[in-house]
């Protein structure tokens, strides 16, 4: 297994710039160390009084904004949120270790202003939870939104256009090189271990995640867990998507998110 150990007590030297106030909810864009490579951007959603609970949120397909409706609400019902997205660079095998140690460090954030804490991560930021939730002892309960069991399934199978072409533009050597390199942090090998509550949200629509991979890499998983499936397409838009999730969060982080 790689090694994705980090020093929780490391100065984060966090920055925070105010950039909205909205009713029981500041928003504002903070970066901090990352345990390898430059520093993590994001947003810092905090509530009016001391946070009862906390969630790191990691959304690919719409960046770290993706999931910033859901963490106001979050702070209006008295939690803090910090949206980070997927730490994209050239070398694939830098980027899975920068965005799993990412989503540790913001634990290691919201830990030094709560005792609790969730992981919420959609698509490559799922994946990314995964890793997390199958070595982090630190978080109460996890959801997981359009996962599968690894970047590298995604890569060499999917039949979405940008990866079809993806796979297309790569030299057969590079592209098997690259694989190679990332086939230890597929998600398949961490989800066994995980020992919390989990959620996952799958999409009958979904061009990038199928139907049976969704079932696969549930079947993968241990309990305790459950599903829920979506008429909707890869960014699950369903109103009862939302729902589901803030019944999670108030059943197993002790936040009623309203």
């Amino acid at each position: 297994m790689p090694d994705l150990r980090h020093d929780p007590a490391a100065a984060l030297n966090e920055t925070c710039e105010r950039v909205a106030v909205r009713s029981g909810a500041t928003i504002s864009r903070c970066s901090f160390d990352n345990a390898e490579g430059g520093r993590v951007t994001g947003y810092l959603v905090e509530p009016e009084g001391v946070p009862t609970a906390g969630v790191v949120y990691m959304h690919t397909t719409s960046g770290a904004e993706g999931f910033l409706p859901e963490a106001i609400t979050l702070a209006r019902s008295g939690g803090i949120g910090l949206c980070l997205q997927f730490q994209y660079v050239d070398d694939q095998v830098a980027a899975i270790r920068r965005s799993v140690l990412a989503l540790r460090r913001g634990a290691d954030l919201l830990l030094g202003r709560t005792d609790r804490v969730a992981g919420v991560g959609h698509s490559g930021g799922a994946m990314m939870m995964a890793v997390v939730a199958g070595i982090d002892r630190r978080f109460s309960c996890f959801v997981l939104e359009v996962p599968m069991a690894g970047l590298t399934h995604h890569w060499r199978d999917s039949g979405h256009p940008e990866i079809t072409r993806m796979r297309a533009s790569l030299p057969p050597e590079l592209f098997e090189r690259t694989l190679t390199g990332m086939a230890p942090y597929d998600a398949e090998h961490f989800i066994g271990d995980v020992r919390v509550p989990v959620l996952y949200q799958f999409a009958r629509f979904d061009i990038g995640v199928t139907a049976a991979e969704s079932e696969e890499f549930y079947a993968m998983a241990p309990h305790p867990k459950q599903q829920r499936w979506y008429d909707s397409g890869h960014v699950i838009n369903d109103v009862a998507a939302y729902t589901d999730r803030a019944a999670f969060l108030a059943e197993h982080l002790g936040v009623t998110v309203s």
